[in-house]
């Protein structure tokens, strides 16, 4: 009796098999595989924003919340730890010092610049942009209520545009020059989506004849929670001055912030912003009384 047995053979792909039965060499039979259907392209995971940039963010939304009531902001609301510091005028010879203060003790300011002096510093309005924040000073520190309303709209929009290129960003904050301004101005910058940015806090460092001595005890007789410290970044006293007002922010527990980033963690209430419009000056309001 022959016993027949079947017997697997794994052949490799290729291979060249010898039929014994009929004596010819046959190739093997591959099994086809189906391929598999292809698969619609997954759309990329959606990073998440950074911190940085949500944070950015919640600042441009602080100022559009204020730029379009029309008048100015004089300071926070006095529930935080935040001051904002100021500087005017610039840039000029002193800017950079004050940025490597500034610095050194991580702290910020906002830089309200003048655009005719950017020829003259071309580098410093981004070095400022980096280290906190920029704002419109007009394009040659003019007195807007003696000027035509279309001069005075040509000073705001020429120093704007030199702003945002020699700082590489948008230009939201605006200072009239000497605190004083026409009628229409607010509604003017409303319209260009701007916000003006008074002070509580005058430090008088262009006063002739004062000293750094005297700069921080007019300071630290009026400073608060909440409140925008008026300088500028054209006078020797002033850098002098600079080292010892943030060692006066230390020792009372606040912090030197940016404008955009105060009224991002304190903004002030309708109500206080109508009150500091009023001359009633940065006051808090919960226990101020009746307007």
């Amino acid at each position: 009796m022959i016993v027949l047995v079947a017997v697997t053979v794994l052949v490799p792909a290729g291979a060249v098999i010898f039929d014994a039965v009929h004596g010819r060499r046959t190739a093997p039979v591959v099994e086809q595989r189906t391929p598999p259907s292809p698969q619609a392209p997954r759309p990329p995971a959606r990073r998440p924003a950074s911190a940085a940039l949500v944070i950015a963010r919640q600042r441009e939304r602080a100022i559009t919340r204020l730029e379009g009531l029309g008048i100015p902001v004089f300071c926070g609301a006095p529930h935080g730890r935040e001051v904002a510091l100021t500087f005017d005028d610039g840039p000029g010879p002193h800017t950079a010092r004050i940025l490597a203060i500034l610095r050194s003790h991580r702290a910020q300011a906002t830089f309200f610049l003048v655009g005719n002096r950017i020829r003259y510093w071309p580098r410093l309005p981004a070095a400022e942009a980096t280290i906190g924040a920029v704002g419109d000073h007009t394009w040659s520190h003019a007195d807007l209520g003696r000027l035509s309303r279309k001069t005075a709209n040509d000073e705001i929009d020429r120093a704007r545009t030199a702003i945002a290129s020699a700082a590489n960003t948008e230009v939201r904050l605006f200072r009239t020059p000497y605190g004083r301004n026409p009628d229409w101005l607010g509604h003017a910058l409303a319209a260009r989506a701007m916000l003006e940015i008074r002070w509580s806090v005058d430090s008088d460092d262009y006063m002739h004849g004062i000293n750094a001595t005297a700069i921080v005890r007019r300071v630290a007789r009026d400073l608060r929670p909440g409140g925008i410290v008026l300088m500028h970044d054209l006078h020797a006293v002033t850098v002098k001055a600079l080292p010892r007002l943030l060692a006066l922010l230390q020792a009372r527990h606040m912090r030197a912030v940016t404008v955009p980033e105060l009224l991002r963690t304190d903004p002030p209430s309708y109500r206080q912003l109508r009150a500091d419009n009023r001359g009633r000056g940065c006051v808090d309001l919960a226990t101020a009384g009746p307007e």
